[in-house]
C-alpha cells in the first residue's frame, strides 16, 4: 500500500536533499513523494544536478511565490496516488521506520501520528518531544489535542483526507488536525519520535511580526467558528476548538511580550517553559 508524501518547497535547495534522503532510507519502500514548488523553481532539474533522480518523486507547482503551505498541499493532493497521505516539510526529516510504524495504525484507526521530536537546526540539540515521555500509544480526543503547543504530523488513510481549508494562512495544520479528529473521533499517537521537526530563527512562528499575524489568524478562526461555516465541525467540537484557539491566542500574546525582553527566544522554547 503506497504512502503519498506531500512536500511544499519554497527556497528549499539547501534542505530538500536531506529531507528526501530520509525517505530513501525508509524500511517501507512503497511511497510516492510529491514536491510542490511554491517559488517558481524547477526542483526536478535542481535535484538531478545533486545526483537525486528517483521514479518515486513527482513534481508539481503552485505557479506562484509563497502562496502558502495550505495552497501547496492542495495542489499536491491532486497528484496523490497512494492509499495513505502525509506531509513532510522540506527542512524536516523522517526516521527510517516512520512509515512502517504508522501505516498499520492508520489502516485500523483512519490516521496516526507520532511523538514528534523538535531539534535546534543550528546546534542539533534536542529541544523536546511534543507529548513528553511516552511508553505506549495514546489516543487524543479534540480536547487533549487543543492543549498541545507543538505540531503533530499525521499519516492519514486516504478516505479521511480533506483538502486544506481556504482562507487559513497561519496554523493551518492545527485547523486540519481539528477537522481530522472531528472526523475520526480520536487520533492515535505512538511513543516513537519518527518525525524530526527542525526549529530555526526563520521559522514562521519566530519571524518579526509573526505574533501579530497569528493574533489576526486566531481571531479570524474563532469568528469563523462562531458565525461562519465552523470548518464543518460537529457542534460540540466547535465549542472545544473555540476554547482551545482562545488559549493559543493568549499564549501567543504572552510570547509577544516575552520576546520584547528576550529577542532570541523561539516560540517552541517559550511554549516548553510554560508547561514544564
Amino acid at each position: 500500500m503506497t504512502v503519498s508524501i506531500i512536500i511544499p518547497a519554497c527556497d528549499a535547495e539547501s534542505t530538500l536533499p536531506r529531507a528526501l534522503k530520509s525517505l530513501f532510507r525508509q524500511t517501507e519502500p512503497d511511497w510516492q513523494a510529491i514536491i510542490v514548488s511554491d517559488d517558481q523553481r524547477d526542483y526536478s532539474t535542481f535535484l538531478r544536478s545533486q545526483g537525486i533522480n528517483d521514479q518515486r518523486l513527482a513534481f508539481a507547482s503552485t505557479g506562484l511565490y509563497r502562496s502558502g503551505c495550505h495552497h501547496a498541499r492542495n495542489v499536491g493532493f491532486e497528484f496523490v496516488t497512494g492509499d495513505y497521505v502525509t506531509q513532510l516539510d522540506a527542512d524536516d526529516e523522517f526516521t527510517a521506520d516512520r512509515l512502517a510504524i504508522l501505516v498499520p495504525l492508520a489502516e485500523h484507526y483512519g490516521a496516526a501520528a507520532d511523538n514528534l521530536l523538535m531539534i535546534d537546526e543550528t546546534t542539533e540539540e534536542k529541544i523536546a518531544t511534543v507529548m513528553g515521555e511516552m511508553k505506549e500509544v495514546r489516543h487524543l480526543d479534540l480536547h487533549l489535542f487543543m492543549t498541545l503547543n507543538a505540531p503533530l504530523v499525521p499519516l492519514i488513510r486516504r478516505d479521511h483526507v480533506l483538502p486544506r481549508v481556504n482562507g487559513v494562512e497561519f496554523s493551518e495544520d492545527v485547523i486540519a488536525n481539528i477537522q481530522l479528529i472531528d472526523r475520526i473521533g480520536t487520533l492515535p499517537v505512538t511513543a516513537s519520535s519518527s518525525y524530526i521537526y527542525r526549529i530555526n530563527t526563520q521559522s514562521m512562528a519566530n519571524k518579526e511580526g509573526a505574533a501579530e499575524k497569528f493574533e489576526r489568524g486566531y481571531s479570524e478562526y474563532i469568528e469563523r467558528l462562531d458565525k461562519g461555516d465552523g470548518f464543518g465541525l460537529k457542534t460540540d467540537n466547535r465549542v472545544i476548538a473555540r476554547e482551545g484557539l482562545n488559549a493559543k491566542r493568549k499564549l501567543n500574546r504572552d510570547y509577544a511580550e516575552a520576546i520584547e525582553r528576550e529577542p532570541s527566544l523561539t516560540f517552541s522554547e517559550f511554549a516548553q517553559r510554560q508547561f514544564n
